[in-house]
């Protein structure tokens, strides 16, 4: 069966499920908006630049930073034009290895959109058009395949009410908690409340036996309740990091919360974690024009990516500003990006505006020793030479 002809009707399927009955409407107002006192900001000490080969190009939709040989810290990245994981050292901006891989169905990865490196041994790429992990060695041989969906076939409409769909990025990793990798995935569309109380969005798979278990449901005062979050995945987005103790800590696009939960055990604790700046955020009342839509986009503030920072013992929360002044010539890449900075036990530190969407690719954004690492798109480059990063560290106010 025609996997192209299937998808467009399981897409017209979902949005008719999730949009068809009445839409209430959740108020996530901001109680601290205004009342919270920086003691830190963010400044940039230092920056890296990465040469790239001819069919490499900035904004690569996946990085993975990891402890090489010699205890030396290795950047890599995902190039899916040339099939290949390229494995720099992260200390002299050196190409220390190119892993390719085969785009056959059979005996490769045909739509590679992550990975996570374990060893030379366990290479485990993300396979977008059979819901699978594959693992690889490092000579590119096949080891096994991991069905997503409980190898229900792909074209089978019903699997996206069942099971997350998986759009992996530096900020929404695949992780690694002992013996399991921990994969978030998402419900792409307005999660309708029928739904709501049996969908998982993150998988686990054991890598002693390729088992998959599933967890985590959405928060219940989020989502579900027939509240309508349009614009396929945007508000729905799950991003989340390894806490100290091994706990997961998540950042929903539109809650001023972050969610702490125990690996293995559902539920969570919902904490403080927003901005002195962000307003309140609501679902939508109807379903809106692409225009009206657009516009919502750019006059809401919406959270992002949550990194921990173990050498600081602080968080950086992104938050993509609303702009109140949007038109409707605006887009979500001209809203003003910042960087809220929490202590350990998520006590507001301070939030810094580094620019806008235009100037950073914060989804390639990443911890070192050296500090937080975002991509920043050098408009002067404009052979796409070379990855760019800048490097923020928390500072005191005077």
């Amino acid at each position: 069966m025609n996997v192209k002809l299937i998808l467009p009707a399981v897409i017209s399927l979902t949005m008719f499920f999730a949009c068809s009955s009445k839409h209430n409407v959740v108020v996530l107002k901001n109680e601290r908006k205004g009342t919270l006192i920086p003691t830190v900001k963010l400044a940039v000490s230092d920056e890296k630049k990465f040469l790239l080969d001819s069919i490499s190009a900035p904004k690569m939709t996946y990085m993975q930073v990891f402890i090489g040989d010699s205890n030396a810290t290795c950047l890599s990245f995902l190039n899916t034009y040339a099939s290949a994981i390229y494995i720099y050292d992260y200390a002299t901006a050196a190409v220390k290895k190119i892993i390719k891989f085969s785009r056959n169905d059979k005996d490769g990865v045909n739509t590679p959109l992550g990975y996570y490196l374990k060893n030379k041994d366990s290479i485990y790429i993300y396979n977008k058009k059979s819901n699978q992990l594959v693992l690889l060695n490092d000579s590119s041989r096949v080891l096994s395949r991991i069905s997503l969906i409980n190898d229900l076939p792909f074209h089978e409409l019903s699997w996206t009410y069942f099971y997350p769909q998986y759009y992996p990025s530096t900020v929404a990793p695949l992780l690694a908690i002992g013996n399991q990798i921990v994969f978030p995935g998402q419900y792409m569309f307005s999660l309708p409340d029928s739904i709501a109380r049996r969908f998982k969005f993150e998988s686990h798979i054991d890598c002693s036996n390729n088992k998959v278990t599933f967890s985590r449901q959405y928060p219940d005062e989020l989502y579900g309740h027939n509240y309508f979050w349009e614009n396929e995945g945007l508000f729905t987005n799950v991003y989340s990091d390894i806490a100290p103790d091994h706990r997961m800590v998540y950042s929903f696009p539109v809650s001023h919360q972050v969610y702490l939960a125990d690996t293995g055990k559902e539920g969570y604790r919902a904490v403080y974690g927003g901005s002195n700046e962000a307003g309140t955020i609501t679902s939508f009342s109807k379903k809106l024009s692409t225009e009206e839509l657009i516009l919502k986009v750019c006059q809401t503030d919406l959270y992002a990516a949550i990194k921990y920072d173990p050498y600081r013992k602080v968080y950086y929360r992104f938050l993509r500003k609303a702009m109140p002044d949007a038109t409707a010539t605006s887009t979500i890449k001209d809203k003003p990006l910042s960087v809220i900075v929490l202590d350990e036990n998520f006590k507001y530190m301070g939030e810094t505006a580094i620019g806008t969407c235009n100037d950073f690719n914060w989804e390639n954004a990443f911890v070192t020793a050296e500090g937080l690492n975002i991509e920043y798109l050098d408009k002067n480059d404009r052979s796409e030479s070379f990855l760019y990063l800048k490097i923020f560290k928390p500072v005191k106010l005077k």
